[in-house]
């Protein structure tokens, strides 16, 4: 079973809100004092955004204090324990050049910049940096605490009949699941750490599972031998060597049963049997890729159109792609007979966001395309 604390979860969402809320003062004071500095700003004006004076100074020095700091901490990963500097606080760091490179363009094309050169070009940007590495911290500081806080469900008989929906994934696709949203367009220069300010505080099995709670809350298996359950779907932890007839049970009291697709033998096994124990509506299939979806469906295929029990063949991809990093692009949903329905998720277009975009164009579009599926399943229906 995971190891968790509430006290410790506690205090990391403590951390976290701390975090946000100095992240959000220099996203803030960074993006001020970049539009204060422009000459057709009143003066009155620059006076309340505090384009001169000691608190200027003060920001960029806590600034400088946070951006030391994870510079530490990624140094302690890459000496110490001998891993390569990687995630979101890495990232940012890495945008200090690129922010400078705007400024100092911004300054050479500007006439009567009316701060110095070296505040826009060297001290605004570790602001816009330490911005971006504190909020990315706090997000993934309360993906943690939430993770210690996290329900387990220690008996799955505790479940009643009809009351949580079943989650079916490879175990494989828990990383790409507990995912944070990045801005992966951000804006150029100071801009860019205010629109880090949309992106979402939840992990998308965590979003997954807000989309579905109306139909039932969510329920998945968890990863023997994790320290902490994922958020998102209540974990409950079965042997090994002994998973199948509990799984089996789950499915036939699950209210729906929902299938990210993927590779895997086990997840093969399990869509057979679901396929063999559900009414077809209580099944759905939730696409990642393409390629993905395409390996599946042959995997899956009947072996032989007279094969028993029988099994649904699955329709193929659309020639239409979603917007870009979506962590779902489609559905596939079935009627009583087994008849299949492959809906993809933004309308088919291409471009313009995504679940990892900013401003949640992608989870609009998965909300709004697992809308008509989901409504089937709302308490009060029946099939």
């Amino acid at each position: 079973m995971p190891r968790q604390s509430r006290v410790r979860g506690g205090l990391l969402l403590v951390a976290s809100w701390s975090m946000g809320a100095a992240g959000l003062w220099l996203a803030l004071s960074a993006f001020s004092h970049w539009k204060g500095a422009e000459p057709e700003v009143t003066l009155p004006v620059k006076v309340f955004l505090g384009v001169h004076g000691p608190l200027w100074y003060a920001t960029v020095a806590a600034a400088a204090v946070a951006v030391v700091a994870a510079a530490g901490l990624q140094a302690v990963h890459a000496v110490v324990l001998r891993r390569r500097p990687v995630g979101p606080g890495f990232v940012r760091l890495r945008y200090f050049l690129p922010v400078m490179g705007f400024e100092l363009v911004s300054v050479l094309w500007t006439d009567d910049v009316l701060v110095p050169w070296w505040d826009l070009v060297l001290l605004l940007p570790l602001v816009v940096v330490a911005a971006q590495t504190l909020l990315a911290g706090a997000r993934r500081t309360a993906v943690l605490g939430r993770q210690h806080l996290a329900e387990v469900v220690r008996d799955p008989a505790q479940l009643p009949a009809g009351s949580f929906t079943l989650y079916l994934r490879s175990f494989e696709d828990d990383v790409r699941r507990t995912a944070l949203e990045e801005n992966r367009h951000p804006a150029p220069g100071p801009g860019a750490a205010v629109s880090d300010l949309s992106l979402s505080v939840q992990t998308e099995e965590e979003q997954l599972a807000r989309l579905l709670r109306p139909v039932a809350p969510m329920v998945a298996v968890g990863r023997p031998g994790e320290r902490l359950p994922l958020v998102g779907a209540r974990r409950l932890y079965l042997p090994i060597d002994d998973w199948q007839d509990t799984v089996l049970d789950l499915m036939r009291r699950a209210r729906l049963v929902v299938m990210a697709v993927g590779l895997g033998p086990g997840l093969l096994w399990e869509f057979g049997e679901a396929t063999r124990l559900l009414p077809a509506e209580r099944l759905v299939l939730l696409l990642s890729d393409r390629e993905e979806y395409e390996t599946f469906r042959a995997q899956a295929a009947p072996p032989r159109p007279d094969a028993a029990p029988p099994r649904p063949a699955l329709p193929p991809y659309p020639d239409g792609e979603p917007p870009e990093d979506l962590a779902f692009t489609g559905a596939v949903y079935f009627d009583g007979d087994w008849a299949p329905h492959l809906v993809l998720f933004g309308g088919g277009g291409g471009g313009g966001g995504g679940w990892n975009g900013s401003g949640g164009a992608g989870r609009s579009a998965m909300a709004k395309g697992l809308r008509p599926v989901l409504d089937r399943y709302r308490p009060g229906r029946h099939h």
